[in-house]
């Protein structure tokens, strides 16, 4: 946990846009990359961001249209920002200015799908007083949330300032100002006033999750940027450590991350964040430490299968890009020498972006400009992934082989990014998919909703677990795994559990127990042991393929040299093609299908065991 602090200095992380010397003296690359993005954006005009296009995911459930607008605004003035900082001559600050005073102007901070996560009462009023009923529009007359891309905002105004806040003033005083009103009145009074964010965790004892964290690190920036300001900055640092440290005590101890590697950047990671951001002010070394923070960072390389493939499990697609910078100073700091090896190993296989350009929406500032500053030196070993793993406070395992790489869950169907997927497992063979999990399509109004199992890539279904009697996992904290078991010997890994909990009554399922044996140089065999109270549908076995199955008898083939043995007299296969739809999936899969295969049972029975192996051609 973080200490409460005292301010022991002003926060100068970074050299002024004056240290010229400093700038000149980046490397190259670096230097040549944001030149060629200054060029490209100097004179930009800048798209609106109308009332319809917000009005967008009340009308069609669409994200996407605002969000790209606002998110490119906020990415091309950090991008701009940078450029002048390297150039120096003042050529970029109008078109600076512009972007600024842009989005001050904007009436909210707060994304249309974020729009009604404050809630007084439950709903909202409208503006006549009538109906009770959600906004679909920011509403000026109503309590200010500060949702995650708000933070993000004050977060890129507070670097705008930090670097160029004395050159605008020379040229336009009241954009400064601005820039302190508006941050001041959107972010910094409501999270002082407001214990009730959801994110904060700070008004009751529910687990949070990556928002807190990431929400947390961009207030901290923006706190200490207008230290000089604002005179409730050392109450508003405070309050941010005392509800990051919320989301520290609900993490696991073993460091796994729920939310999958994809939220790694925003949630462990981004905690991270905010012990680098804190040290610049105050004595935080005792938390590199600390066992969970160690565990924390090493989560992601627990979980690496190869090239940039990860275990994909919540809401997070195969290929992910991680935080390589961070990696390397956290490696440093807290002695895992295979943390640093790890970023080198990505980096250099270029399985990853540049740490030094921005990944997303100008998400972690701080983090990209600390990259850019950091020098590094070549790791002490090279990196060597884990023979296998285990987080047994997320029930997630790894274990791999020169051949297979194989990952499986337990866990409960209301994890953060949920997916209905207790039992499920991930098979690769020499670092490419053979059975997967589909991931998430690209966010819409239904994705955190409701009506999120009606998705396609939520359903258990659509997973690699077993339809009991016609009937899929449920979705709830209360359907979880039962009697979990994990061993290793050095030559064979056994992952077992029980599935019947994740079940509903009409699955009438007494018990259902799922075994993976891992042989190390050999094969992976699952056995499926169940008792059922009655029988209503045939069991069917759902497997998710990367490539097309070819069914021959006993033999399945599934791509990537691997194939599937099991019984035929006993069970009908087939498989359905997937056409992805989406394009966030075809991106994700580098391909326009997926595949189904099932395994029907062709008795009638109330017992049995479902024994199948994967094995090399």
């Amino acid at each position: 946990m973080i200490r409460e602090i005292k301010l022991l200095g002003e926060f100068q992380p970074f050299p002024g846009y004056k240290a010229r010397d400093r700038w000149n003296a980046l490397p190259e690359e670096i230097k040549s990359f944001y030149r060629d993005e200054g060029i490209r954006l100097k004179g930009r005009v800048w798209e609106s961001l109308t009332a319809s296009a917000y009005l967008e995911f009340f009308r069609n459930g669409s994200r996407s249209n605002y969000e790209d607008r606002s998110f490119n605004r906020r990415r091309d003035l950090a991008l701009l920002t940078l450029a002048e900082c390297i150039e120096g001559g003042g050529e970029y600050l109008d078109d600076i200015i512009n972007a600024v005073w842009l989005i001050c102007e904007e009436t909210s901070w707060v994304v249309p799908a974020h729009n009604n996560h404050f809630r007084r009462g439950g709903f909202y009023t409208d503006i006549s007083g009538g109906t009770r009923r959600d906004r679909e529009l920011p509403d000026i007359e109503a309590g200010v949330f500060v949702d995650l891309f708000a933070a993000e905002t004050a977060s890129l105004l507070s670097w705008v300032r930090y670097f160029l806040g004395e050159a605008i003033t020379r040229q336009a005083p009241l954009v400064t100002r601005r820039m302190e009103l508006e941050i001041e009145r959107r972010v910094f009074i409501p999270f002082l006033e407001n214990d009730s964010f959801f994110w904060m965790g700070l008004d009751n004892d529910k687990p949070v999750n990556n928002w807190n964290p990431w929400i947390n690190s961009n207030l901290l920036t923006a706190f200490l940027v207008f230290a000089k300001t604002f005179p409730r900055v050392e109450e508003g640092i405070n309050k941010a450590i005392k509800s990051v440290n919320r989301f520290v005590h609900f993490y696991a101890e073993d460091g796994g991350c729920d939310e999958g590697p994809n939220y790694f950047s925003a949630a462990g990671a981004s905690f991270i964040d905010c012990i680098e951001i804190l040290g610049e002010v105050s004595d935080v070394s005792y938390l590199y430490r600390e066992a969970k923070i160690r565990h924390m960072a090493s989560y992601i390389y627990q979980v690496y299968v190869d090239g940039d493939y990860y275990v994909n499990f919540a809401d997070s697609p195969p290929s992910v890009s991680a935080p390589t910078g961070l990696l390397y100073r956290t490696g440093k700091k807290t002695g895992d020498n295979r943390l640093c090896a790890f970023a080198a190993h990505l980096e250099k296989n270029h399985f990853c972006t540049p740490d030094t350009r921005p990944n997303h929406m100008p998400s972690y500032l701080y983090r990209l400009l600390a990259n850019i500053f950091t020098e590094k030196s070549e790791p002490e070993e090279t990196f060597t992934a884990p023979a296998s793993s285990w987080f047994p406070g997320i029930q997630v395992m790894t274990v791999r082989d020169g051949n297979f790489f194989a990952a499986a869950k337990g866990g409960h169907n209301n994890e953060s990014h949920n997916h209905n997927d207790i039992g499920n497992f991930l098979l690769y063979r020499l670092g490419r998919p053979v059975l997967i999990d589909a991931g998430v399509e690209r966010y819409t109004k239904l994705t955190f909703s409701e009506k999120r199992y009606t998705i396609w890539t939520m359903q258990s279904c659509y997973h690699n677990i077993p339809t009991i009697n016609g009937a899929d996992q449920k979705a709830g904290a209360e359907y979880r795994a039962s009697d979990v078991f994990l061993s290793d010997d050095g030559r064979t890994v056994r992952f077992s559990l029980d599935l019947a909990g994740a079940y509903g009554g009409e699955a009438a399922l007494v018990s259902y127990r799922r075994e993976l044996v891992f042989n190390r140089g050999g094969d992976l065999e699952l056995t499926d042991t169940y008792v059922l109270k009655e029988w209503k549908a045939p069991l069917v076995l759902n497997l998710l393929c990367h490539e097309r199955p070819g069914i021959a008898g006993d033999r399945i083939s599934l791509g990537e040299g691997t194939v599937l043995l099991f019984e035929a007299e006993s069970w009908e296969a087939e498989f359905e093609t997937l056409f992805l739809k989406d394009s966030k999936l075809r991106g994700d899969w580098k391909q326009d299908e997926l595949y189904r295969l099932q395994l029907r049972q062709r008795e009638k029975n109330l017992t049995g065991v479902i024994a199948i192996k994967f094995t090399g051609a």
